[in-house]
């Protein structure tokens, strides 16, 4: 199926409306911005339907917005494929046939068309260990530098569905992780004293995903200028659901020791 190059998506429709000032390009009923941001989860099993992080099945989601920024209530998206192997039914459920791959999907309605989604499909996992050592001893810098960041925290995801030849990698799969300081899990955004930062970025974050290998990992970025004590521990929790259990091996532990030298 060929789409037309040309058309609006939700971010070019929003920028040409606030270039309009208070004109609407078009009516409040007519379609003028499509926002396609409801997929629930970044990959799919073979033979099951797009689930949310808690296991539930759920729909793609989408929102049509009229000439005057406001949502269109039951406005007729249609959820379209680009790929082979996966249907979509008409209130937007995802079901995957096929055994891998990546599938690419796209909103649709009122002659407007959202930039295209992707999510993998995948087998289901079903256990999870970690790779190398789970307790490490670090030791930091002072004053403080940007290379105190602790060797990476690495988790592996695996299927024993090897049918057809494919490698038991779990790829796409999302993983949830969290940190936790004298008995306290931070809250996911404190990075007073330590940042789970991704092996090639800088940045805290607590959501990844499975690379080809199956495997994902974070590194420790330790402030040690903030360290209420020289020598102190933090311990990394990895933890991986399929179906809104937890899947064999997790949540995976890592214990970090951190000292001055």
């Amino acid at each position: 199926m060929n789409f037309p190059a040309g058309r609006l998506t939700a971010p070019l429709a929003l920028v040409a409306a606030a270039a309009f000032g208070c004109n609407d390009v078009a009516g409040p009923n007519s379609v003028a911005a499509l926002d396609f941001q409801g997929v629930a989860f970044p990959a799919i099993a073979t033979g099951d339907t797009l689930r949310n992080a808690d296991g539930v099945a759920t729909a793609l989601t989408a929102v049509a917005y009229g000439g005057n920024g406001n949502p269109i209530v039951g406005a007729p998206i249609e959820y379209l494929t680009l790929d082979t192997g996966v249907t979509i039914s008409p209130a937007g459920f995802v079901v995957a046939s096929r055994r891998s791959g990546a599938i690419r999907l796209i909103a649709s309605v009122g002659g407007l068309q959202s930039p295209i989604r992707t999510i993998d499909v995948t087998r289901e996992p079903d256990t999870t260990f970690a790779v190398g050592d789970t307790t490490v001893n670090y030791s930091y810098a002072l004053p403080d530098v940007p290379a105190n960041v602790t060797p990476a925290l690495q988790v592996a995801l695996r299927s024993s569905d090897t049918t057809d030849g494919l490698t038991p990698n779990v790829k796409g799969w999302l993983i949830r992780w969290r940190i936790i300081h004298a008995g306290d899990t931070l809250a996911p955004t404190d990075t007073t004293l330590v940042a789970l930062w991704a092996p090639g970025g800088t940045r805290h974050s607590l959501l990844d995903t499975t690379k080809a290998d199956g495997n994902a990992a974070r590194r420790l970025r330790v402030y040690a200028s903030a360290l209420p004590a020289a020598t102190d521990s933090f311990i990394v929790i990895g933890e991986v659901r399929s179906r809104g259990v937890q899947v064999p091996g997790s949540p995976l532990r890592f214990v970090v020791h951190v000292s001055t030298p």
